[in-house]
C-alpha cells in the first residue's frame, strides 16, 4: 500500500526522538506485560510493520510470523531478523485454525476497515489457552485530537482514514470474543516533543495507567482463548 510504504522511514525515525523514546518505553512495557511470550511459542503479528515491536520478542526464542499490507515495511522487519513475513490481509488470515500460541497486533487496528472481523480472525488462528493481544491508538487523549486535526489539514497523512477507539469500545470488542478480557491504557504525557512534557509524562505515567487508563493515547487488550 503506497501510503504506508512512503511512511516507512519516518516511522522508525520518530521512535528515535525524545517523544518517541518515551512512547516506545511504555508501550513496549505494556505489550510485553500482556503478551508474556514464552520460549518455543509460535507468534503471529498482524500488521507487523517494520517489526519495531516484534523484534524484541526474538530474545525469547520464539517463532515469529508477520503479515502487513506494506511491502517496504516488511523489508525492514526482515532486516531486523524476522524471516517469516508476507503481505497479508487482517480480515482474512491465510492460516489454519489454532496455529499460534500468541496473536498480536500493535497500532494496526485503527487502519482496518472491519475491526471485529479482524479480531475474529486473530481468535480463530489462536490456539486454545493462547492469547490475543491488540493495541491501538486511543480516542480519549490529546494525542488523538492533534493527529485528527493534522490529518484534516494534510491529505497525505496516514491518519486521514484512521479510526481511533475509546476505552469502552476496546472493552466491548474484547469482551465479545473473550469473557476474561483485560483492557489497559498508556501514554499520558502532553503530545508535544519537549523536555517538560516528557518529564510530566514520566512522572504521571504509572499512576494514570492505574487510575485513568481510558485517557491513554495507547489502548490495549488481551483475550485468553478458552
Amino acid at each position: 500500500m503506497q501510503t504506508f510504504d512512503s511512511f516507512v522511514e519516518k516511522y522508525d525515525k520518530w521512535f528515535e526522538t525524545r517523544q518517541g523514546r518515551y512512547v516506545a518505553q511504555y508501550e513496549k512495557e505494556l505489550v510485553l506485560k500482556l503478551a508474556q511470550p514464552k520460549k518455543g511459542e509460535k507468534i503471529l503479528d498482524v500488521g507487523i510493520g517494520t517489526g519495531y515491536f516484534a523484534a524484541d520478542y526474538l530474545q525469547y526464542q520464539v517463532d515469529i510470523t508477520g503479515i502487513d499490507i506494506a511491502e517496504k515495511m516488511l523489508e525492514v522487519a526482515k532486516a531486523r531478523g524476522i524471516e517469516k513475513v508476507s503481505v497479508g490481509d487482517a480480515v482474512s488470515l491465510d492460516f489454519p485454525d489454532e496455529t499460534f500460541d500468541l496473536v498480536m497486533s500493535i497500532t494496526a487496528l485503527e487502519f482496518i476497515s472491519e475491526p471485529e472481523k479482524a479480531i475474529s480472525e486473530m481468535v480463530r488462528v489462536c490456539k486454545k489457552d493462547g492469547r490475543v493481544v491488540v493495541g491501538t491508538l486511543g480516542s480519549g487523549s490529546w494525542w488523538a485530537f492533534r493527529r485528527s486535526r493534522a490529518a484534516r489539514r494534510n491529505p497525505d497523512s496516514i491518519f486521514r482514514e484512521a479510526r481511533f477507539y475509546s476505552f469502552c469500545e476496546m472493552k466491548k470488542m474484547a469482551e465479545k470474543f473473550g469473557s476474561n478480557a483485560v483492557v489497559k491504557g498508556a501514554i499520558f504525557a502532553p503530545p508535544f516533543d519537549n523536555a517538560f512534557c516528557i518529564f510530566i509524562g514520566r512522572m504521571i505515567e504509572r499512576i494514570c495507567q492505574a487510575l485513568v487508563p481510558f485517557w491513554g493515547a495507547f489502548l490495549i487488550f488481551r483475550i485468553d482463548k478458552e
